[in-house]
């Protein structure tokens, strides 16, 4: 990253002023809807003071390995920084923790000098140095980038590195509410003292959370990888209140004849320190079948069902009296004390009249030829504990679940039209056959099974099984499994595991989810050559020597040489 002359920054602004084939995200630094947020914010009240762990990755000259330059406030050029190198890391740390408030919670800067040379890197959080969590990320760049190309910024989410120096890009803790180690305690969101920045390496062979390739630059020489100027932090942790305990609102104490579809809800959040920016963040629903609590149903913690917890005959048993209460927890990672508990009885009536598990409104007809799992023999004479077969939410279509030998058994199904579940991050936009419910109980707790779902209309390309539940909203299931005619997908389903809706390791897998339709993919790029050049801090290192990859290259190659040239003639 040799020093670039006025000339030279000059050129790869005009080359890089060429807009790339937009994507979903927000735009790049200054334009409307972008997220970038300026080094120079009020909002910062702090800035990394300690680093550990610098693993230094390949191609970085001894001239970028400067640790102590990711420390204090950002710059916003391109010689402040540390130079992770291909697939290298770093761990910055911080004098007060960071804790999770309203919006974003801390923001990286990279050195980029123009809004499309984008070289990016995933982050992750410690509250203890040991336990990391990785926020999620998106990639919808189509193809691989070269040496000098362009990355557009609405292509790219939950990556650091999305905006030119100067700018930093935003993290919001909420995001990892969800994740694993977040909901056993090993991560702490409201006391983070450790920030991880892992280089991406961009030949496509690092991943998305979507299973998606990620491109940016490659290859890169002398200072490879992504170039950490600081990181800013927008809240720290200080004394904390409590919030107030929820008052659970409906179904009343002692209600009769609840429906086993009802909808719980509580008071809204209180707490003492909401002036100061603490917010409601997490709800914890527990129904049980005692007083004490200790035959539970449902123990939820979400982010998503805050004062509403909507269920389903999935999770209630019909004419049954089931108690129920709620707790709050504020954005620091206090937890109020336990509401009041109420108790219901729900109705009898499950409106599954023959008791096969299947909604009376959703069985096939008796003589229906249907033979969606191809063995020549009809579905609906099929049915028993392991093999369901039902009319479809959308489309007009069936639906067929089938469960491995020896894994349990099919309880209930359910179907949901799309509109049914609220809507939000990662939704997809179309839902093929609507939504499946399913409960199924296992031989043990622990146990996993596998279910395959066969659909009467062929999946297009495009589609993927998503999930909905209320721990961790919408999501992809990437390791779901297509056939090759895209009739009929396979799931792994673990109990206790991230398809297991109920979060428990209970024996009892909750699963809603479908064939929905991904983002619609972005635009395809302009050939190379048409789309502008990136300007970011790393391929200067070794614009003298590194050789260019093609024609266009040579000529920019060229070019940038003249322009540096013409610098120097400025200067003199």
């Amino acid at each position: 990253m040799r020093m670039p002359t006025a000339g030279m920054i000059l050129l790869l602004s005009v080359f890089a002023a060429a807009p790339v084939g937009a994507g979903p995200y927000a735009p790049a630094a200054g334009q409307p809807g972008s997220t970038a947020v300026p080094k120079d914010s009020p909002e910062f009240v702090a800035w990394a003071t300690g680093w550990q762990d610098y693993i230094v990755g390949g191609d970085v000259d001894a001239t970028w390995r400067t640790p102590e330059k990711a420390l204090g406030p950002a710059v916003g050029d391109s010689y402040d920084i540390v130079c992770l190198g291909n697939g290298g890391s770093i761990t910055l740390t911080f004098d007060r923790p960071i804790t999770n408030g309203a919006g974003w919670d801390f923001a990286v800067f990279e050195n980029g000098f123009n809004d499309t040379f984008l070289e990016l890197a995933y982050v992750e959080v410690s509250s203890d140095g040991i336990t990391f969590v990785r926020f999620d990320s998106h990639s919808l760049t189509a193809s691989p980038v070269s040496r000098y190309g362009a990355v557009d910024p609405t292509n790219i989410d939950g990556l650091a590195g999305k905006y030119r120096q100067g700018w930093g890009t935003p993290f919001d803790l909420s995001d990892l509410a969800a994740k694993p180690e977040v909901m056993a305690g090993l991560v702490n969101l409201g006391a983070v003292t450790h920030v991880r920045l892992v280089d991406i390496v961009g030949d496509g062979t690092y991943r998305d959370s979507r299973g998606n390739a990620i491109y940016d630059p490659h290859p890169s020489f002398g200072s490879a990888g992504f170039d950490l100027d600081a990181i800013g932090v927008r809240y720290v942790r200080t004394g904390n209140s409590p919030p107030a305990a929820p008052v659970p609102l409906f179904p009343a104490d002692g209600a009769t004849e609840v429906p086993l579809e009802v909808v719980l809800r509580s008071s809204l959040f209180s707490d003492p320190d909401a002036a100061a920016g603490d917010f409601h963040f997490q709800s914890r629903w527990q129904v049980a079948e005692d007083e004490a609590f200790a035959a539970l149903r449902v123990d939820l913690v979400s982010r998503h069902a805050l004062t509403e917890l909507p269920l389903t005959a999935l999770w209630l048993p019909a004419g049954k009296t089931l108690y129920w209460r709620i707790q709050h927890i504020d954005g620091r990672g206090a937890s109020s004390p336990w509401s009041e508990v109420f108790s219901f009885t729900t109705t009898a009536t499950t409106g599954d009249g023959n008791g096969n598990g299947i909604p009376d409104e959703l069985e096939l007809a008796a003589g229906s030829p249907l033979d969606l799992n191809g063995d020549g023999i009809p579905d609906a004479s099929q049915v028993n504990e392991r093999f369901k077969v039902f009319a479809a939410a959308a489309g007009e279509g069936q639906i067929a679940l089938s469960l491995a030998s020896g894994e349990g058994e099919i309880e209930a199904v359910a179907a949901f039209a799309l509109e049914e579940l609220p809507a939000g991050a990662n939704a997809p936009e179309d839902a093929l056959l609507g939504l499946v419910g399913l409960r199924i109980r296992l031989p043990a707790p622990g146990r996993t099974a596998t279910l395959t779902v066969y659909l009467s209309q062929a999946a297009p390309e495009g589609y993927f099984w998503f999930k909905y539940d209320a721990l961790r909203g919408w999501r992809q299931v990437a390791e779901a499994r297509f056939r090759a005619d895209r009739r009929a997908v396979t799931l792994t389903l673990e109990d206790g595991g991230g398809l297991d809706g109920d979060g428990r390791i209970d024996g009892v897998i909750v699963d809603p989810g479908g064939v929905g339709l991904a983002e619609k993919p972005p635009a395809a790029p302009p050939p190379e050559g048409k789309a502008g050049v990136g300007g970011g801090g790393c391929f200067l290192g070794r614009a003298a020597s590194a050789p260019p990859h093609s024609t266009a290259e040579a000529a920019l190659f060229a070019l940038l040489l003249a322009a540096a040239a013409w610098g120097v003639r400025r200067r003199r």
